[in-house]
C-alpha cells in the first residue's frame, strides 16, 4: 500500500468516526491534527466527507420518498461503495500518473469538494457559562459542564454533544442544514432558537424550543423509530431506557433559558429537584440528611453567583437546616 492509499485509508476512517455518532472529543483532537500535518490529509479527507454527504443526502431523499425506516448499516454500506468506485478511479492501470492527478483535481474542483470552514471543541467547567460565536452568524451557549464538538463544511453544519447542556441560536441558511448529533439522537434544524439538555445520569435528552422548528430524529432504534416536528414552545424529553418520548407545552416568549443570564428559576419545585439542578453548578455538593424531601417544596429566583441565596431561602421557608463539612452541605430537619 503506497502512500496515497494509506491516506485515502485513514481519511475514509476518519470520515466514518464523524459520523458514527460515537465520536469522542480525544478523537476529535487527534482528526484535527491529522488534518494539519500535511495538506494531502486534509484534501483527501475534504474528498471523501463530501462523498458521504452527498450519499447521505440521495438516501434521506429516498427515506422521504418511500416512508421507509433509515439504518445507519445501509448509509454505511452506501459510503463503502462510494469510497470503493472512488478508489478505483485514482488506481485504473491505464491512467497515467499525469491523467489521474487531472482526475483528482476535477473530482475537488467539482460539487465533490466541499472544504472544512471549522471544526472545534468547546467545553465549560462546573459553574461557566460560555458562548462561542460560530462563522456562520449562529451562537452557541454551554452551560455548566458542558462539551461539545463542531464541524462547519460548505455544505453541512455539524455538533456533537458529548455531555451538558448548550442553547443554540442558529443562523438561518436553507442550503445548509444545521446538525447536531448526541449519539442515540439526532436533531436537524434550518434556523431556530433552543436548548438541548443531555443528562447523562438519567441516561434522557431533553429539547425546549423557544422559536422555529425542530427535527428530532431517534437514529438507534430499530423498533418504533420516531422522528418528531417540534416548534415553538415545546418541551420533548427522550429516555433512552423506554424508548419513548414525552411532550409537553409552554409558553416560551421568545426567551432565553434563565441559566444564560446566571439564574434558576423555580416555581413550587420538589426540593431534591432543586437541590439536584444546584448541584450541577458547584463544587461542593449539597446533600440532603433525611428522607421523603420530595414533601418539601419551593419557588423562587435565585442567583448563580450567590450560592447563599438558595440556602437561606431553604433554612427560612422550610424546616431544614444547614450543616457545612469540609467536603459537602449537608441538609438535616431542625
Amino acid at each position: 500500500m503506497n502512500r496515497d492509499e494509506k491516506v485515502q485509508k485513514q481519511a475514509a476512517y476518519y470520515v466514518t468516526r464523524l459520523f458514527s455518532g460515537e465520536l469522542t472529543a480525544s478523537e476529535e483532537r487527534e482528526i484535527q491534527k491529522w488534518l494539519n500535518e500535511d495538506i494531502s490529509h486534509k484534501r483527501e479527507f475534504n474528498a471523501i466527507l463530501a462523498i458521504w454527504q452527498h450519499s447521505e443526502v440521495a438516501y434521506r431523499s429516498t427515506k422521504r420518498a418511500s416512508h421507509l425506516k433509515r439504518s445507519f448499516s445501509f448509509a454505511a454500506s452506501i459510503l463503502i461503495t462510494a469510497i470503493t468506485v472512488y478508489f478505483l478511479i485514482n488506481a485504473l492501470p491505464y491512467f497515467s500518473p499525469a491523467s489521474q492527478e487531472v482526475k483528482r483535481n476535477q473530482l475537488l474542483t467539482n460539487k465533490v469538494h466541499n472544504p472544512i470552514i471549522m471544526t472545534k471543541a468547546f467545553q465549560s467547567s462546573v459553574g461557566e457559562v460560555r458562548q462561542v460565536d460560530l462563522p456562520d452568524g449562529s451562537t452557541v451557549t454551554l452551560n455548566t459542564d458542558s462539551e461539545i464538538s463542531v464541524m462547519l463544511t460548505s455544505e453541512q453544519r455539524l455538533v456533537e454533544l458529548h455531555r451538558g447542556e448548550v442553547f443554540f441560536d442558529i443562523q438561518k441558511e436553507n442550503s445548509r442544514p444545521f446538525i447536531i448529533n448526541t449519539g442515540e439522537q439526532r436533531i436537524t434544524v434550518l434556523g431556530t432558537r433552543f436548548t438541548v439538555r443531555k443528562n447523562t445520569a438519567e441516561d434522557s435528552l431533553k429539547i425546549s424550543v423557544i422559536e422555529g422548528v425542530v427535527e428530532f430524529d431517534t437514529l438507534k432504534t430499530n423498533t418504533n423509530k420516531t422522528i418528531r416536528l417540534l416548534t415553538s414552545g415545546d418541551i420533548a424529553t427522550y429516555e433512552n431506557k423506554h424508548k419513548k418520548i414525552s411532550l409537553t407545552r409552554t409558553n416560551s416568549n421568545n426567551q432565553q433559558p434563565g441559566w444564560i443570564k446566571g439564574v434558576l428559576r423555580f416555581d413550587n419545585a420538589p426540593l431534591s429537584e432543586v437541590i439536584s439542578e444546584l448541584n450541577r453548578y458547584r463544587s461542593k455538593q449539597i446533600k440532603m440528611g433525611f428522607a421523603q424531601q420530595e414533601q418539601f417544596r419551593i419557588s423562587g429566583v435565585f442567583r448563580l453567583s450567590d450560592d447563599d441565596s438558595v440556602l437561606n431561602a431553604i433554612t427560612a421557608t422550610l424546616p431544614v437546616k444547614v450543616h457545612e463539612t469540609e467536603h459537602a452541605i449537608e441538609l438535616s430537619k431542625k
